[in-house]
């Protein structure tokens, strides 16, 4: 997937994914965080944030 000005690559999918994993490590740590200080588990969303980080940014690597 690419988004294209002019005949110059703009945008890639390598980027999107990079991103979306980093916004999702966020999320992930943020929800470890509140689990950790405030006692308020929510485990499926820390696992799900950690483990979709982790996979779109070994994905993103990897293309």
């Amino acid at each position: 997937m690419e988004i294209k000005k002019d005949k110059k690559v703009i945008i890639t999918g390598k980027k999107i994914c990079l991103v979306a994993g980093i916004l999702a490590g966020i999320c992930g740590i943020y929800w470890l965080l509140k689990a950790l200080f405030y006692d308020d588990t929510n485990l499926p969303a820390l696992l799900s944030s950690i483990a979709m980080a982790l996979f779109l940014t070994l994905y993103a690597q990897k293309r």
